[in-house]
């Protein structure tokens, strides 16, 4: 069941009162406002400068991709769905390793004075999707599903900061991939930051068009 945050229940008691006002107008700009701030997509820059506020780190580990609650919206395909999950996962992790190069880009981006891709600590997770992964509706990660899965990582590395990508949706209707970017204390697991991202799908056959989504998402997040 869908429950609001308390912005967000905010926000909604003030539409209901302008409907009781039939204050259109003032309506349609709330809803506007509402719109852009559930539709906001952090920035890299406002990442490190929270993360920077509360601790610091000379090392981070990019573990990759987790793609274990991975969704996607493409109702003709449904009947493929179990073949599909078992060959697509590692190849959307190979497309976008080979799309965001961990010692290059990635290692770029970021900036930190040590640099340690991990993706190998979580691979075995991160292709383990649900068989009926894909679906004919909308999904959603709840964010406190997203502390859940970042906590019950068993990982060799225990300390440092860490960052995952967790792809939510592929979306077929809006052709578009959504992705949590999450920062985390690898000892205490504590995330110092989340955000979603959103990256158009492009590229022909079900490993490009998709696994295109995240990498662009996560360039859009580095470069505003």
């Amino acid at each position: 069941m869908f429950k609001p945050h308390n912005g967000l229940k905010t926000n909604l008691l003030e539409i209901k009162i302008l409907i009781e006002m039939n204050k259109p107008l003032t309506l349609l700009i709330i809803i506007f406002f509402v719109f852009l701030k559930l539709n906001a997509q952090g920035t890299l820059k406002t990442a490190l400068t929270n993360i920077k506020s509360k601790t610091t780190y000379d090392t981070l580990i990019y573990f990759g991709v987790d793609l274990s609650r991975v969704r996607i919206i493409d109702a003709p395909k449904i009947s493929r769905s179990i073949e599909y999950s078992q060959v697509y996962p590692p190849a959307w992790i190979y497309f976008v390793e080979e799309n965001l190069p961990p010692d290059g880009f990635v290692r770029r981006a970021l900036g930190f004075p040590t640099f340690i891709y991990g993706q190998p600590e979580i691979f075995d997770i991160s292709i383990r999707v649900d068989p009926r992964f894909i679906i004919a509706y909308d999904n959603n990660i709840p964010t406190d599903t997203i502390d859940e899965i970042v906590t019950d990582y068993i990982l060799q590395s225990k300390s440092g900061l860490g960052l995952v990508l967790i792809p939510e949706t592929f979306s077929k209707p809006r052709e578009t991939a959504t992705t949590w970017v999450v920062f985390f204390d690898i000892r205490s697991r504590q995330i110092l930051y989340k955000t979603k991202t959103y990256g158009k799908c492009s590229g022909f056959g079900y490993t490009d068009h998709w696994a295109y989504g995240i990498v662009k998402g996560f360039k859009y997040f580095v470069r505003h």
